[in-house]
Parts: C-alpha cells; structure tokens; sequence
C-alpha cells in the first residue's frame, strides 16, 4: 500500500554493503526506499546471515523504529540506494494533527504486517521447493510470462532460510520435474 505525502525527510545515498544502521543504534524514524534495495539483516550466533526484510523502490523500510527507541537488526544497502529517512518524532506529530495521516500510517503498517505475515507461513513451508516456488509464485510477472528475481540466488536463500547450496539443488529439482525453467540469468518462468 502506496504510503500518503510524508512531512519533509532528509536524503542518503548509500553504497552497496554500507549500513543505514546497527543493531543497538538509535531508531532513524521511517525509511523509503527511492532507489536500490535495502534488507534488514541479522546474524545468528553461527554466523549465519538472515534477510528479516528486503524493501526495494517505493517500499517503506524500518517500520518499528516509528515506536522503538533502537533497531533490533541491520539495515544494510544490498545494491547502491537512495533513501529518504522521515524521522519518527516528525512522523508522529505530523500523524497527531493530521487524522487523516494517521490512518494512511496505520493502513500501510497493517499491509506491511500481512506482507510479513505471508512471508513467515512461506519460512514454515518445510521443503526447500515449496518455499522457493512461493517465493517466485509472489513476484509480479512480465506478459511473456517471466518473473525477475531482483537479487542474487544467495540473497533469496538467506530470505527462505536456507543455505544456498539448498536453493540451488531445488531449482534444479524444479526444472528437471518441468515446474519452472530459468531463461536467463535471475529470470524464471513457472
């Protein structure tokens, strides 16, 4: 859900790898995402990387650090981006004054909770193929039918909680049963 005309943010360029913020940091307020992808990352005590969320252009990002006083995760630039970062407090007195933002707030904090919602019933799919066909089967696809991943292999393995290595072997799994075929690099069609 497209959110309303925000009160005036401030603007970053990030680079690929560089963090927008730490776990621990103190909150930024609420992110858009103009240009890029930015992914909220956690590390396991294994050392093994989870995509919490990845939010591309026109996506809202950081949607707690509206009500939370420090990030519970990384929020990491997964490509070159651009961001626009509405500080929470600005958010908040805009939101008290205008009703009618507040609803606009509130609807697109309730998508965002049925996007994830979606994301957590695809993360209990329980073979690697279901949950990358899930996955696929939510991305939009062009009329020829093809659908662009957007992202590397490895960054879809670490949102399905898998290793890549896993992702791999179901795709070839799905191509060799006729499910899907890959036409060209990070391009499928179901």
């Amino acid at each position: 859900m497209p959110l309303p005309s925000l009160p005036h943010g401030h603007s970053r360029s990030l680079l690929a790898g560089e963090a927008l913020f730490r776990t621990g940091d103190p909150c930024i307020g609420l992110v858009l995402v103009r240009r890029g992808a930015l992914e909220l990352r956690r590390v396991s005590a294994e050392g093994r990387t989870a995509i919490l969320h990845r939010a591309g252009p026109g996506e809202s990002f950081a949607e707690a650090a509206l009500f939370a006083e420090t990030h519970h995760c990384d929020g990491i630039a997964a490509v070159a981006s651009e961001v626009t970062i509405h500080p929470a407090a600005t958010l908040r007195r805009a939101a008290m004054a205008e009703p009618a933002l507040a609803w606009a707030l509130t609807a697109h904090l309730a998508a965002r909770l049925v996007e994830e919602r979606a994301r957590a019933q695809r993360l209990a799919l329980p073979r690697a193929e279901d949950r990358l066909l899930d996955l696929l089967g939510a991305l939009p696809a062009s009329p020829d039918g093809a659908r662009r991943i957007g992202r590397s292999w490895k960054a879809v393995a670490a949102e399905l909680g898998l290793t890549h290595e896993a992702v791999y072997r179901a795709l070839a799994r799905l191509e060799r049963a006729g499910r899907l075929a890959r036409p060209a690099p990070g391009v499928v069609r179901l």
